[in-house]
């Protein structure tokens, strides 16, 4: 922008030209305004692509009250096909912050659970923020960023630990570059927290999501006061099945809450009350940033995002036929099927967004937004990416599509146990096709091969995947092997279980090792 401003001035030019020259500049101003918007991106926990209310998910038990994120997509963009990065937390935050899909993680070094700076010499989505002079906040659960703050954010309060992540009433979180060192102090000196007692005595604990949405709300309000633009990243850490109190000492028990909210009558078992109470919360926490975008004035030019880092789970207790988490999707989190990877992603965008109130049949993913910021900040795509920009979808011109969109795990669904075989596989989509391989053929090397078992779905005829039609389309099926095969990818899956020189038993229901010789790249 700064270039073309000056390649616009002409002090010379006579009045007519001269009236032109200003009113060039003047548009180009708007223009380059527009083109540097405040960006802030939402990141829901395992929040199913049918529990907002603009996504379909009828169930015997109503739907969970989201007239929040309701309004978001009314007055933004509605993504029907869209995808987070991995079925489960980390890989899909790698791919975020990465811009790569698992298919790389194997060849880049990438362990899909932690990222720490510097690592296969990547750029993250953070640093591109602030390499472009945006102030850069990160509240609330950053993983699989090992330092924050050395890796593009300057300011951040939250949970760098997954595994400290889900247990809501902690006695101590992180902040800037140490952990455990931002004292709850309600959750020291209360008795010890519990169900019971928080939801009897709300105020009387610190509830991490509070902590999180507080810091941040004061931080946006901070920042604004200078003209510079700010990249926000909110991440959540509900409707993940979490505990009471601190971790390990408190698992996983339901979904913790401060209040059942509408739902405390309902003849429901109490996990899902709670589950529907935080959804709702989570609700609650939109509306109150829409709000203060409006109030400090910034509402036009500023971007947001929301997604969701997998699909709906069934943790903790909550069962996701309650209330039709996954929209009627086959699959769920730990699933290679459509409900385990699709994130009821939306945008809104006053200022910028084309033909607001729209929905979208674009398939992308998460690693889609390292170039989509890119293309934002005016910077050349990247082509050690597995992205491409949406940018153009936003503002309604032509977008061009994926060729390919790649996803492993073991197995078609749920934990390693569960499996007959134990290596991993992984799906492909590709338009309306989808090839799904539960278990890579490939011992030696992890890769996709013409000997991999595929099943095929149309998804613009079974968007469910119900039916395997690879036998009536054999042509289609050698496609998407000759396209994956051809791309050098790994089969390797992250949090599933698995690893290259080890292969889980299951006896019992339990998991044990056995070993096995070293997989070869």
């Amino acid at each position: 922008c700064t270039a073309s401003f000056y390649s616009a001035i002409s002090p010379s030019a006579p009045g007519s030209v001269a009236m032109a020259h200003a009113v060039g500049l003047l548009l180009l101003a708007v223009r380059c305004s527009a083109a540097r918007p405040n960006v802030i991106w939402i990141m829901a926990d395992d929040l199913g692509w049918g529990e907002v209310g603009l996504y379909p998910a009828e169930s015997a038990h109503g739907r969970i009250a989201t007239p929040n994120l309701d309004r978001f997509g009314r007055e933004g963009l509605v993504f029907r096909q869209a995808y987070a990065g991995y079925t489960v937390c980390a890989p899909s935050r790698t791919a975020f912050f990465t811009g790569r899909h698992s298919g790389r993680f194997r060849d880049l070094g990438l362990d899909g659970q932690v990222l720490h700076p510097g690592a296969a010499n990547l750029t993250l989505v953070p640093e591109l923020f602030r390499q472009a002079g945006y102030r850069t906040g990160a509240f609330g659960k950053v993983a699989p960023l090992a330092s924050p703050l050395e890796q593009g954010f300057e300011v951040f309060v939250g949970q760098v630990d997954q595994a400290l992540c889900h247990n809501m009433y902690p006695k101590k979180i992180d902040s800037g570059v140490q952990q455990l060192n931002f004292e709850l102090s309600a959750n020291i000196h209360s008795p010890a927290p519990s169900r019971e007692r928080c939801m009897e005595n709300p105020k009387g604990y610190n509830y991490t999501i509070d902590v999180f949405h507080d810091q941040a709300m004061a931080w946006m309000e901070e920042v604004v006061k200078a003209p510079t633009a700010f990249f926000l990243y909110l991440s959540y850490t509900v409707p993940h099945a979490g505990g009471w109190g601190d971790a390990p000492s408190s698992p996983e028990d339901g979904n913790p809450v401060p209040s059942d909210m509408a739902y405390g009558n309902q003849s429901w078992p109490a996990v899902e009350k709670d589950h529907a109470a935080v959804i709702s919360y989570l609700d609650a926490k939109v509306g109150d940033l829409l709000a203060r975008l409006k109030s400090l004035k910034i509402d036009e030019k500023t971007l947001v995002f929301f997604a969701s880092d997998n699909g709906a789970h069934k943790e903790g207790g909550h069962q996701i036929a309650f209330f039709n988490s996954t929209g009627g999707l086959s699959g769920h989190k730990r699933s290679l099927l459509e409900g385990g990877v699709r994130s009821p992603s939306m945008v809104r965008w006053p200022g910028g967004l084309a033909n607001p109130g729209r929905s979208s049949e674009l398939p992308w993913a998460f690693w889609d937004v390292l170039p989509t910021v890119q293309d934002l900040l005016g910077l050349p795509l990247s082509p050690s990416t597995d992205g491409i920009s949406i940018l153009p979808e936003l503002y309604g011109q032509t977008q061009k599509q994926h060729d390919y969109l790649f996803f492993t795990w073991i197995g078609v669904g749920g934990r390693i146990c569960d499996q007959l075989r134990r290596l991993p596989g992984y799906s492909v989509r590709s338009g309306r096709w989808k090839g799904l391989v539960p278990h890579c053929e490939d011992e030696s090397s992890l890769r996709p091969s013409q000997a991999d078992a595929m099943r095929l779905y149309d998804l613009q005829e079974d968007p469910v995947e119900k039916r395997d039609v690879s036998a009536e389309h054999p042509d289609i099926v050698k496609k998407l092997k000759d396209l994956v095969i051809s791309q050098h990818l790994s089969c390797m899956c992250y949090q599933c279980g698995f690893a290259v020189n080890e292969t889980p038993v299951c006896k019992n229901g339990h998991q044990e090792v056995q070993e096995v010789k070293e997989v070869t790249v």
